[in-house]
């Protein structure tokens, strides 16, 4: 009866999860954010089991439940924001190659300041 328990919160966790973490796409081909979301979904799975794992070792938490409950919650803390991180990695780089030109005349520009900043800071700590 126990392991039946477990197993019907282990689907309700993970179906509260999937919906959580169904809309958030990735502007990319589909086979492409297939694989990156598996990637991002597996690096969260790891991370938040070490987690959990590490708070039955200190003593923080027992029982199925409770390890379940952070399980998922870690789980769903870890994937969202790598999730954000990698979205905008992409669609910085998407504006990137699609305006190549402007990109290297700013990053041209940005070089550019940074030597007049730092040959103006060499000449002024030269002089004193």
């Amino acid at each position: 009866m126990a392991k039946r328990k477990e197993k019907i919160l282990r689907e309700i966790f993970s179906f509260i999860f999937d919906k959580l973490t169904d809309p958030l796409t990735l502007p990319i081909e589909p086979l492409y954010e297939w694989i990156l979301l598996g990637v991002i979904g597996l690096i969260a799975y790891v991370l938040s089991f070490r987690i959990v794992g590490d708070m039955y070792d200190s003593g923080s938490i027992s029982g199925r439940f409770l390890g379940s409950l952070f399980h998922w919650i870690i789980r769903f803390l870890i994937f969202v924001p790598v999730w954000f991180v990698v979205y905008w990695v992409i669609v910085i780089v998407q504006w990137i190659i699609a305006h190549w030109v402007l990109s290297l005349c700013i990053l041209g520009g940005l070089i550019t300041a940074i030597v007049a900043i730092m040959c103006v800071i060499h000449h002024f700590n030269s002089r004193n």
